[in-house]
C-alpha cells in the first residue's frame, strides 16, 4: 500500500515537472530580441531571436521621460535621447552613468564584456 502511494506521488511530481518544462520552452521560443555584435559594439536587436552573441559592459539605455532624458539600467533597445550633461565613468570594472559629471565618457557601455 505504501509503495502504491509513493508511486503515485512520484508520477505526479514527474508530470508536473514535464508540464513546467514544456511551458517554459514554449514561452522562451516566442521571445524576441537579443544582443548582437555590430563591429566593436554589443547592441540590442528587438527584431531578432536566438542566443545572445555578446553581453554589453552595462545594460540599459537612455529613455525619454516627459521632457527629461534618463538612463534606465533595466531597459534594453536603442537610446531614445542623450542628456546634455553627464557621462559614463569607470567604477572598478563597471561602466556607470553619472548625470552630474561632465567631460568625455571614460567608457562605453555598449562594449562587450
Amino acid at each position: 500500500m505504501l509503495s502504491k502511494r509513493f508511486g503515485r506521488i512520484v508520477a505526479s511530481v514527474l508530470v508536473l515537472g514535464l508540464a513546467a518544462t514544456a511551458g517554459s520552452a514554449i514561452g522562451d521560443a516566442g521571445q524576441k530580441g537579443r544582443y548582437k555584435k555590430e563591429g566593436a559594439k554589443c547592441v540590442w536587436d528587438a527584431n531578432d531571436s536566438g542566443p545572445n552573441q555578446c553581453s554589453p559592459t552595462t545594460t540599459g539605455r537612455f529613455k525619454k521621460s516627459g521632457d527629461n532624458c534618463v538612463w534606465d539600467v533595466n531597459d534594453s533597445g536603442p537610446d531614445q535621447c542623450r542628456p546634455a550633461k553627464g557621462r559614463f565613468k569607470k567604477e572598478g570594472n563597471a561602466c556607470v552613468w553619472n548625470a552630474s559629471d561632465g567631460g568625455p565618457d571614460q567608457c562605453d557601455p555598449r562594449q562587450p564584456k
